[in-house]
C-alpha cells in the first residue's frame, strides 16, 4: 500500500530535486523516496519496548546534546561493581538483593548503550563522521573502561 502526498518546496531545492532525477536518470518520485528513507530517523520500534521511553527523548535533541549522549560512559565504579557481582554469580547463586542490584545495573548499561547507538544514528543521519571501530577501540584501551569514547 502507499499514500500519496503534497508539499510545497522552494524552487531551489525543487531545482536540486530535478537535477539528481536527471542525473541519475531517475523518477522525481523515487529521487525523494530515496532520500526520506536515508534521512528519516531510525524508527524507535526497533529498540526493545522496555527501553523505548528511555530512547525517545533523543529524538527532540540538538546536535551537540546528541554528541554528549554518543559519549556518555559508564561510571567505572558502577562498572567495577556490575563485574563483581557477575564473578559473585559465577561463585555462588546471589542474594535478593544482590540479583535486584544487578539487574538495576544491567538496565543501565542496557539504557545506556541503546542511547548511546540512536544517538549515533541520529548524528550520522544529519551529516555527522562518526568513530571507526578502530578509533573506538583504541578509545576504550586508552581509557581502560568500556562504553567510553573521547572524540
Amino acid at each position: 500500500m502507499s499514500q500519496t502526498i503534497t508539499i510545497n518546496l522552494s524552487d531551489t531545492l525543487y531545482e536540486q530535486l530535478k537535477r539528481a532525477a536527471e542525473l541519475s536518470r531517475q523518477p522525481t518520485e523515487t529521487i525523494v523516496i530515496q532520500s526520506l528513507t536515508h534521512t528519516l530517523p531510525s524508527l524507535l520500534e526497533e529498540i526493545p519496548a522496555q527501553y523505548q521511553p528511555d530512547v525517545y527523548p533523543l529524538l527532540q535533541m540538538g546536535d551537540a546534546e546528541l554528541q554528549r549522549e554518543a559519549k556518555s560512559t559508564f561510571p567505572p565504579k558502577r562498572w567495577a561493581e556490575y563485574e563483581a557481582l557477575l564473578e559473585e554469580k559465577k561463585a555462588r547463586p546471589l542474594t535478593p538483593g544482590e540479583k535486584t542490584r544487578l539487574d538495576a545495573l544491567r538496565r543501565e548499561a542496557d539504557v545506556l548503550m541503546f542511547r548511546r547507538g540512536y544517538a549515533a544514528v541520529l548524528l550520522k543521519r544529519r551529516g555527522y563522521r562518526l568513530p571507526t571501530l578502530r578509533e573506538i577501540e583504541a578509545n576504550i584501551a586508552a581509557q581502560g573502561a568500556p562504553f567510553a569514547y573521547r572524540g
